[in-house]
Order: C-alpha cells, then structure tokens, then sequence
C-alpha cells in the first residue's frame, strides 16, 4: 500500500510540473507592497572571455501581478521594465545602483477584448522617445504605448496568414535603429521582418531563419550599437516531471532578405553553468561608457514554487575577438 500511495504521489507530482500547471503559488490580485530583494551571485570574470558576470539578483513578492516575467527593455535612467504572462509590469531601478524603487502593475492595453488574457511575451522600445512595444500572444497582437505607459494603439496580426498556434506567437521582438521590427514566434523556423512600426501599419516580410541548436528556442533578443543582433535562446527538458532548463546566447548580423539566404545566428556563450538554471525569457542591453555591454537577463518563474525570478547581469566586450 505504501509503494502504491508512493506511485500516486509521483504522477500527481509529475501532472502538477507539467507544463501550465507547475506548482503554481497562490498570491492577491493586488500590487505587492513590499519586494524581497537579495543577492546571489557576485562578480566572475571569465578567463580570455568576452564576457563576465556582473552579479545575480533573486526577487520575491506575495502578488499574481509579479513573476512569469517574459519580456524586458531598458528604460532611461538605469530603469528596467519587465512584463509577465499575466499582464503584469514590473518597473525597477538596476539592483546594482543605489536607488532601490520598484513599480508593480497591472499593463494597460488599448482594449481588453483584443487579449483578455494579457499573455505578454516580447517588449521593444525606442530608446530616443521612451515609446514601446508589446507583443502578445493568444489572439497575436502588437500594443504601443508612450513612455508614461498610456496605450497608442495595437495592431491584431492575421493569423490566417501566420497560421500561429494560440500558444505559439510571438515570444522575440526588437526594434532596430533604422526604425524597422523582427518578430519571432516561439515555434516554427519563419519570422517577420516589418518595414517600420507594426502599430502604425507596415507592412512584412517572411524571414526564414534557423537556429544554431536545436530543441531551442528564442525568447528575446535586442540590437547592439554596432548594429549586430543578441537573441536569447532557451531549451527546456523534463525529469520525472520536474522541468531543467539550459541557456545560450547567440549573435547575427540584421537579416538581409535580399540574399535570399536563411537567418542563422550563432552561439557566442553558453551560461549553464555561470550563473543559476532558470526559465530565462528576458533580454535587455544597456551601453556602458567604456565601450562594453551591461546585458541583462530575467528569468519567468512560471508562477511556480519550483522556479524563482532571477536577474542577471552580464558585460559583454562586443570588441574581443
């Protein structure tokens, strides 16, 4: 009876870890009023490596309103933004600096019948005017809001045409210098590369584009200064229910449609053994006075007491060879 009772606990586990449904931790519909804040990790160089680590950060808050945090741009004034699968927005000062506020809320969209659900997954900004982007996925959908978060407009993409999968949109953004965006699903080997501002109405191209390992998938990405591509990539894999995740990071050129040649970037840096596992799914890049990259990585926590929400910080020498 013991072994049985012992059988019945390991497949209700494994049901409760699969994928949607990880353990998830009860918490109020309510901003939370204080956030634990501590760090893990400190400073590491790497040994002839263009990059270091520059520390890592665990963050816990009692709130629905914080974690599952899919997306993250850099805002002005050492200021990050993180946005969560449940419409959540989480706006902090780099833990690393010495102001330590914080701002959690529920994002605001221009219309809740076009995504009831908020399911953020990609964030772009524009560093020059503070405006951003956010796509979301379950009905596809691409928000702009002004730099005071009021909503600017949205652009529904006609998923006839992308032939998506409900759960399977949007999960990469980034808006380059020229003005123009690339969007990747989280499933499938194509992408789009708009013209300009998707909210405003221009118009797409197909990328077709392959990753440099498989079983990955990219969950962020951001422009350099020199005009290359950083795109953060996630695997995740399963052990008696319990999910592991792995890290990499890769780099390309903007792709060059005219070649007519399939997208594929490159892995520059694998960070499964630099900084803790998690569910990283957010990338942000700040430019440091010294030439070199503070790249910021945010981790969704799935809502899980499994998981934990982790900010790393890494510096990246876009120069070294």
């Amino acid at each position: 009876m013991r072994s049985a009772r012992r059988a019945l606990a390991a497949i209700i586990l494994a049901i409760l870890c699969a994928p949607g449904t990880w353990l998830r931790t009860p918490g109020v519909a309510l901003p939370p009023q204080t956030i634990e804040l501590s760090r893990i990790q400190g400073d590491s160089r790497l040994g002839g490596s263009a990059w270091r680590v520059a520390g890592v950060w665990h963050y816990a808050a009692d709130s629905v309103l914080f974690g599952g945090f899919s997306a993250l741009i850099a805002a002005d004034s050492g200021r990050l933004q993180a946005f969560s699968d449940r419409g959540g927005q989480f706006s902090f000062a780099e833990p690393d600096q010495p102001s330590a506020r914080f701002a959690v809320k529920d994002q605001p969209i221009a219309s809740a019948r076009v995504n009831d659900r908020r399911d953020i997954e990609a964030a772009a900004i524009d560093p020059e005017t503070g405006d951003y982007w956010l796509a979301m996925e379950q009905k596809h959908s691409v928000h702009r809001f002004d730099s005071m978060d009021e909503p600017k407009g949205v652009r529904v993409l006609d998923n006839r045409l992308l032939g998506w999968s409900n759960n399977g949109g949007a999960e990469a953004m980034t808006r380059l210098s020229d003005g123009r965006f690339i969007l990747l699903p989280e499933g499938g080997q194509a992408g789009l590369l708009f013209s300009g501002d998707p909210v405003a109405g221009a118009e797409f191209e197909t990328i077709p584009y392959r990753l440099p390992v498989r079983s990955y998938a990219a969950t962020d990405m951001a422009q350099m200064p020199d005009g290359r591509i950083l795109l953060l990539l996630r695997s995740v894999s399963f052990s008696r229910g319990l999910p592991s995740f792995n890290g990499k990071i890769a780099i390309a050129d903007v792709p060059d449609l005219s070649t007519g040649e399939v997208w594929s970037p490159r892995i520059i840096m694998d960070f499964a053994e630099l900084i803790p596992r998690e569910n990283y799914e957010g990338l942000a890049v700040r430019p440091r006075a010294d030439g070199t990259l503070a790249v910021w990585l945010i981790s969704d926590d799935n809502f899980s007491v499994l998981q934990r929400t982790l900010l790393a910080k890494m510096v990246f020498d876009p120069s070294a060879k």
